[in-house]
């Protein structure tokens, strides 16, 4: 896939999973996305999908892009992310983007590597309640009290900002509930980041740990 996605217009990707739920048998597996005008992988109010094996290279925007905090159980695994770039307008986090983008914790990252970029590796952007239509269809849901899934063996070099970001908060819960309850672990393991500007920042969050990481240059 290539000179694809219409440049600042919502919703206008090369590859869109729009509000689909349950994707268990659905995947972007061994493909190319390059040189895009809007964003690579958008996943919107889906679940379950597989996004593994794929170079995704010169993309304009966030990469592969979880958009309300409501996604969960996805696996974005052996991805290669190669110069991910800003762009001038569309959202605030297209203009400072990260080459993976994740609102909802409840997902698997592993064994991806990001290569340079504008901005941000893997951007845990975590609220307290989902955006867009999905902010009126789970009133009670707190994305930034969801546990955590999985962040195995990722590495990123050569970004503009921070390999890994944790904010604006992450305070996990057990049980997920938006009121205070048991503090669920969050474990961020093995992740390589070198020659950023910051190597992995978390701000207001509790339950963090970071292990076996290497952290340099």
């Amino acid at each position: 896939v290539t000179y694809a996605g219409q440049a600042f217009r919502l919703g206008r990707y090369p590859v869109h999973f729009h509000m689909n739920g349950n994707m268990s048998l659905s995947y972007i597996k061994s493909s190319s996305i390059h040189q895009t005008f809007n964003r690579a992988v958008n996943i919107h109010a889906t679940n379950y999908l597989t996004v593994s094996n794929n170079v995704i290279y010169d993309v304009m925007g966030g990469a592969v892009f979880l958009e309300d905090g409501v996604e969960t159980f996805n696996t974005l695994s052996y991805n290669l992310l190669i110069f991910v770039r800003t762009s001038s307008s569309l959202l605030n986090e297209d203009v400072t983007p990260a080459a993976i983008w994740v609102t909802n914790p409840n997902n698997i990252v592993e064994h991806n590597a990001v290569a340079g970029g504008t901005h941000f590796g893997y951007w845990y952007r975590l609220l307290e309640t989902p955006d867009g239509p999905s902010f009126a269809m789970y009133p009670n849901f707190c994305p930034h009290r969801q546990q955590f899934g999985r962040f195995f063996n990722n590495s990123v070099h050569s970004v503009g900002r921070f390999g890994v970001w944790l904010f604006p908060e992450y305070s996990p819960t057990v049980s997920g509930s938006c009121i205070t309850d048991n503090p669920y672990q969050a474990i961020i393991e093995g992740l390589i980041s070198w020659k950023n500007s910051r190597g992995i920042e978390w701000v207001m969050s509790s339950t963090v740990q970071i292990t076996n990481a290497r952290v340099f240059d």
